[in-house]
């Protein structure tokens, strides 16, 4: 009776730490994972923040039965954006448009042009950190 007490005392030990092991394990890749997503969360958070966009002014142009629109913007925020991950929307529907640079820096300015029918029309730029600026245009 002895030794099937020792070996089971044994077994009981080595499973228990081969358990908490796993248990340890695991816990710490939850940990690190938390830890990625609130810094990218961060991150995100402060891109958003310090991004700024202004429209100095636009302009059009006939361009057909259309009509070609340039819009002069100034990043005004502290963060660079990436117009190539640029949305445009006017009233609601993804437009393609063309710039000079790809990179908006602070303080820089560029040039979006995009074609579009008369009337009056809400452009929304979406950025990729998700700051999204507004303008109504009206083309007479």
């Amino acid at each position: 009776m002895g030794f099937s007490y020792v070996v089971a005392v044994a077994v009981l030990l080595s499973s228990s730490l081969i358990f908490f092991g796993i248990v340890y394990s695991d816990f710490v890749h939850t940990e690190t994972q938390i830890n990625d997503a609130q810094h990218n969360s961060n991150s995100q958070n402060y891109d958003y923040m310090n991004s700024k966009v202004i429209v100095d002014n636009y302009s059009y142009a006939a361009s057909g039965s259309n009509f070609t629109v340039t819009m002069n913007v100034t990043n005004t925020g502290s963060v660079t954006l990436n117009l190539n991950h640029t949305n445009l929307l006017v009233n609601g529907t993804m437009v393609n448009f063309t710039y000079e640079n790809q990179y908006l820096f602070p303080l820089g300015n560029d040039t979006i042009q995009f074609t579009t029918g008369a009337g009056s029309h809400n452009v929304e730029m979406v950025f990729s950190t998700g700051y999204e600026k507004f303008e109504k245009v009206v083309i007479s």
